[in-house]
């Protein structure tokens, strides 16, 4: 499989085309790759092109687009991951695996329990982060349409939004989740909580809105393994 790099322009089989500033920066400066390597580029709005490096300069690379491939690898159902602020590195573990495992969105909580709290410039600064660090991903593990990721935003607040049809947050000590009332037409939202679990306001409120509570085996799950091993277990149960 060639290498994989996301460039946000419009890219259309038979041109050749200069890649933006971190595009070319990683093949010719951090890969120091040459003319006539084949890679792959896509733009995060479907498919993914077959190219060959034309030109390497100092500024830029050109690559010319052989071949398109309509194929996203998206998983069978849309999922949005909501999950609580997590400290430190540990929260672009959870975006990067969140990502891989095809999270379709990802919203970033703020809750009562939360280890951290983020707000105005620095938030914004973290989402930007976190959106590349999901573009990423998407390079190394084959997706083509990134996930957004979005926040940083009140629990409550969240719940009052227009949400998937399919609700669920992870509580432990509930019931197991049925996966018998999964159906692959329609979206979920899967929501997670922090380090010290929601509070029963935040829980009640959840509820209210339609969430429905399970647990995922007897353990509890650091904030930032439970969205992944939530996601791994509901392709299991796909099938």
């Amino acid at each position: 499989m060639s290498r994989r790099f996301y460039d946000d322009q419009d890219f259309q089989t038979g041109q050749v085309v200069e890649l933006g500033t971190a595009a070319s920066h990683h093949i010719g400066k951090v890969l120091r790759m040459a003319e006539g390597d084949d890679i792959e580029v896509f733009n995060g709005r479907g498919g993914e092109w077959q190219a060959r490096i034309e030109s390497v300069s100092k500024k830029a690379v050109s690559v010319a687009l052989l071949g398109f491939n309509a194929d996203n690898r998206t998983p069978p159902l849309s999922v949005t991951v909501a999950l609580p602020m997590i400290k430190g590195d540990r929260m672009d573990y959870a975006i990067q695996k969140a990502t891989e495992m095809g999270a379709a969105h990802i919203v970033v909580l703020d809750t009562e329990r939360c280890e951290v709290r983020l707000k105005g410039e620095r938030a914004e600064k973290k989402l930007a982060q976190w959106q590349q660090i999901a573009i990423s991903a998407c390079e190394q593990c084959g997706l083509n349409i990134p996930p957004t990721v979005t926040g940083v935003e009140h629990l409550k607040n969240w719940l009052t939004r227009d949400l998937p049809g399919h609700k669920l947050i992870a509580h432990p000590g509930e019931q197991p989740f049925d996966p018998a009332v999964l159906d692959r037409g329609q979206a979920l939202a899967l929501l997670t909580g922090p380090e010290g679990g929601f509070s029963d306001e935040e829980l009640a409120a959840a509820r209210g809105a339609g969430f429905v509570s399970f647990a995922l085996g007897e353990r509890v799950l650091r904030a930032e393994t439970a969205p992944v091993a939530l996601l791994a277990a509901l392709w299991a149960w796909l099938g």
